[in-house]
């Protein structure tokens, strides 16, 4: 029974979707499992790229409470915008810079005002605050000042999906003030959590504390299908930061050095992407008809679209990623199949690759390597040889109930 009660500051929660409502979505729904009750103190409505509404079925609303923002987002959803673009999110990628620490900065003030409210009328008896946005951080650095109440500071990216320092590369002033406020992260909060090992050593992380898979929705993963074309899964967002080009060059020497291979072989592709920008890639490998492309869907449609797969794909453009652990990757795990992963050396990905013994990781000059690991797997499977164990032992730790659970011993301590 939860008899501790903690305020989780989180800008992206349901019902918008995506990979970044993971982490505090599994925190609002298994925290109580481990003896601390937890309440979200999030942003009203917002135009984003997706929507999963469904995610907020069965959950306690009253305990999710939604601050008004003069933030872009917000703004933009108060004058009838409702759905992003990819071409709108990349213009305001451009414009973002005016903004500090984060385009989300227009949040703080009312997200504070909403959560002295709450504070001057319950016990609370922590605040832990989740980035991106940076903004986040500001919130909860204010109200554990005026509360003296401990603060436990979450980075799930470095600032941004980068170091403010590449960031603001060409803007030394700026990268001073980002230094100073991390500085300030760093000494006032009780704790610090961070996704992985890269990212805690940015962020002086005294804990790491993996992403994780949604364990209920694990549970919907089933064997791939026997016979037919070897179907390799490509899952989540694509783009210049999640490329799939790398599996485009491993398919096209595939077709040169083994034909018959290449013709048994399908591409599932589920979340979201820009059409002109994937297509072009698409046509200049002549690969058009051997993908299926199904966007943005549920999760638990992804599952079972996916479920189909023998395989899945995973890239990062460059050795700047390395310590790049995307949600995905933890979903992946959770399927039992092996991952193919155009991904850096050493990098974050690759070292959970390397803890399932369940795949290849390779990069630029090694895709050699990876043909013929995919030319392998493809016989195998038409020989029957296959067997995909769901759910497998090496995914367990990622499981989101384990992550709310680490989160409880990080909060157990203050």
């Amino acid at each position: 029974m939860s008899n501790r009660r903690v305020l989780l500051v989180c800008y992206y929660f349901p019902p918008l979707g995506g990979a970044g409502v993971g982490r505090p979505l599994a925190l609002f729904k298994h925290l109580p499992e481990f003896g601390w009750d937890c309440h979200v103190l999030t942003v009203k409505s917002v135009a984003y790229r997706a929507y999963e509404p469904e995610l907020l079925e069965g959950l306690d609303s009253g305990k999710i409470y939604r601050a008004g923002s003069l933030d872009p987002q917000r703004l933009m959803y108060i004058f009838g915008m409702r759905r992003v673009k990819a071409s709108t999110i990349a213009r305001g990628k451009a414009a973002s810079d005016r903004f500090f620490p984060d385009p989300k900065v227009g949040w703080v003030r009312p997200a504070i005002n909403l959560g002295r409210d709450l504070l001057e009328n319950r016990k609370y008896h922590a605040v832990i605050s989740t980035s991106p946005p940076i903004s986040s951080h500001l919130v909860a650095r204010k109200l554990s000042r005026e509360f003296s109440i401990p603060w436990v500071a979450d980075f799930r990216d470095y600032w941004t999906a980068y170091r403010v320092e590449d960031l603001y590369a060409s803007r030394p002033r700026r990268i001073k003030r980002g230094q100073k406020l991390l500085t300030s992260i760093r000494n006032e909060a009780a704790g610090i959590t961070a996704i992985n090992g890269s990212i805690g050593e940015y962020a002086g992380a005294t804990d790491i504390i993996y992403n994780s898979f949604d364990c209920d929705l694990a549970r919907q993963w089933t064997a791939p299908q026997q016979g037919g074309d070897y179907l390799i899964g490509v899952l989540g967002t694509l783009n210049d930061i999640y490329p799939v080009r790398s599996l485009l060059r491993v398919l096209n020497t595939l077709r040169t050095a083994h034909h018959d291979l290449f013709d048994r072989v399908k591409v599932i592709q589920v979340g979201s992407y820009d059409g002109n920008w994937l297509k072009a890639q698409l046509e200049e490998f002549n690969l058009i008809d051997k993908f299926e492309l199904f966007g943005f869907q549920k999760r638990e449609e992804t599952i079972k679209l996916l479920s189909r797969t023998s395989l899945l794909y995973i890239g990062l453009p460059s050795v700047r990623e390395k310590g790049f652990s995307t949600g995905r990757i933890y979903t992946m795990l959770s399927s039992g199949r092996p991952i193919l992963a155009a991904v850096p050396p050493n990098g974050e990905i690759a070292r959970l690759i390397d803890i399932s013994n369940n795949g290849h990781c390779f990069f630029d000059d090694t895709e050699n390597t990876a043909v013929s690991y995919l030319a392998e797997q493809i016989k195998r499977f038409h020989r029957g040889e296959l067997l995909v164990q769901l759910q497998p032992d090496y995914a367990q730790p990622f499981a989101s109930d384990m992550m709310a659970r680490r989160f409880s011993e990080v909060l157990d301590r203050l």
